[in-house]
């Protein structure tokens, strides 16, 4: 099980998790603290004390950046959450997202949900985090719909907040494939399965309505059911209501307050463009629901992970990134009839601006098809770098340096016309075209082995007697220990 509750326990074993013992408002100073904290790397913040019913938690999908000097990965947080080691390496966790799909739900169903209804409190009771803006932080949540005997699950994005309802952003495919009326739940702190399914259900291009036969094939977490949908049984809140969704079909883009859904600008504090939305908002359209309160359950002390918005390294970036990454590196392998690409990456420090891929150069000219074929797959995107094979996912540096020290200004940094279609995600512009680039970072497939300078490494510069030697003394000095401090224990 990768519940909330079992993933945090983990992050506590692997000392990634810190409390707030004092007392936190929800209201705008508990997104203050987690900014602070993403923006320095710290580790999930726990805040024990809040008025509300429930405590809150932040981080608890994000990750470092790769320049930090810990021995912790972006994604290693979103790895442990899937069951799995969090030493395991990039390419593993990658193609088990890429070779993963639908799976009966049948065994995972259990009788009862765990979260239970509580009488006599509403929305400002349960005490969910806001910003200083007064926009409720619910994006790591879905909202659940059963609709002619499938139920499907959203990605979510609060937009407004009343004692009994909530104004929430929504995939517009969604909006159109719903019923304008219908009941929902709207679910808080679930498994990462049921995230990353409903991002890949709903913002990939291809609307998969059934969203728990996905997240089935990804983990074995219980699912249950409430009034015929399906829920995950381990939800740690769950807001039963009457969700009405804006008529989109017959061209009426008019929201449920009678106000025009307008495309994201920088006079929209909520807006994706500014950086205060939900990373997902950023690759697909969007449209407004409403869901009226008609119950709240929620578990013995129930945790709701938030993402602080706006944040360059908070959490619905790093899912954000990984559903995108492993989106093209499905559709790009196999593309030619072989699989030439080790791995893809959308860092989250280019906040969804930059794709990196290494890949064997078939052929000459393939890094051109390469790069146009990831252009025309994802539009959250203005820049992609090819970098050889031999370059480690886990190493930035090494990528961006041979940016800079392989590719050739003149040669291999190539700019499109600057009628090319503006990429969603970069906040530099906003027209609706530009240049694309791609840069070219590898060797030259027609060069001969000789003409190729061989890398230099600690293993190929010394002899084996002075590298034993350097062993030898390297643990006699317990550098070990010097260059990774969070290794120490507590009491040291």
């Amino acid at each position: 099980m990768t519940g909330m509750r079992d993933h945090l326990d983990r992050l506590r074993e692997t000392d990634d998790v810190v409390d707030v013992t004092e007392r936190v408002h929800w209201d705008g100073e508990a997104e203050a603290v987690a900014a602070e904290a993403t923006r320095h790397d710290c580790p999930v913040v726990r805040f024990a004390e809040t008025p509300g019913l429930a405590q809150l938690a932040s981080g608890v999908y994000g990750g470092p950046d790769q320049f930090s000097t810990g021995n912790k990965e972006p994604w290693s947080r979103i790895d442990l959450a899937l069951g799995e080691p969090s030493d395991r390496s990039y390419v593993d966790m990658l193609d088990q997202l890429v070779r993963w799909g639908p799976a009966p739900i049948d065994e995972q169903m259990v009788a009862e949900p765990e979260a239970t209804v509580r009488d006599g409190i509403d929305l400002y009771d349960l005490g969910l985090p806001m910003t200083r803006d007064g926009v409720p932080l619910v994006s790591l949540g879905v909202l659940a719909v059963e609709v002619d005997d499938t139920t499907t699950w959203v990605p979510i994005a609060g937009r407004g907040r009343r004692s009994t309802e909530l104004k929430l952003s929504v995939p517009r495919a969604f909006a159109e494939w719903c019923p304008r009326e219908a009941d929902a739940s709207v679910l808080l702190g679930v498994p990462v399965a049921m995230l990353l399914a409903a991002l890949q259900g709903w913002t990939q291009g291809q609307p998969t309505p059934d969203v728990p036969a996905l997240a089935a094939g990804l983990s074995d977490d219980p699912l249950s059911t409430v009034d015929g949908r399906t829920i995950p049984a381990d939800a740690e809140v769950r807001i039963d209501g009457e969700l009405t969704v804006a008529d989109h079909r017959d061209g009426d883009s008019r929201d449920v307050d009678g106000e025009r859904n307008r495309p994201a600008t920088a006079d929209d504090p909520t807006s994706a463009a500014t950086g205060r939305g939900a990373a997902w908002e950023t690759g697909c359209e969007t449209a407004t629901v409403t869901v009226e309160t008609t119950a709240i359950a929620a578990r013995e002390s129930p945790t709701i992970p938030f993402s602080p918005s706006g944040e360059a390294l908070a959490d619905d970036i790093h899912l954000a990134c990984l559903a995108e990454a492993a989106k093209l590196f499905r559709r790009v392998n196999n593309y030619w009839g072989v699989s030439p690409v080790r791995w893809i990456q959308i860092p989250v420090e280019g906040r969804l601006g930059l794709c990196i891929v290494s890949s064997e150069i078939l052929y000459a000219g393939f890094e051109w098809q390469l790069a146009n074929t990831l252009f025309s797959f994802s539009d959250l995107f203005d820049k992609v770098l090819i970098v050889d094979e031999q370059v480690e996912p886990t190493d930035l540096a090494r990528a961006l340096d041979d940016m800079w020290v392989k590719a050739h200004p003149a040669n291999d940094w190539v700019f499109s016309e600057s009628n090319a279609p503006s990429a969603a995600a970069p906040a530099y512009r906003d027209d609706d075209s530009g240049s694309r680039l791609y840069i070219n970072a590898t060797w030259d497939p027609r060069w001969d082995e000789e003409y190729i300078a061989p890398r230099v490494t600690m293993e190929t510069a010394f002899s084996e007697n002075v590298l034993a030697s350097l062993a030898d003394r390297w643990d006699e000095f317990g550098l070990d220990d010097a260059i990774r401090p969070d290794r120490f224990d507590d009491d040291e």
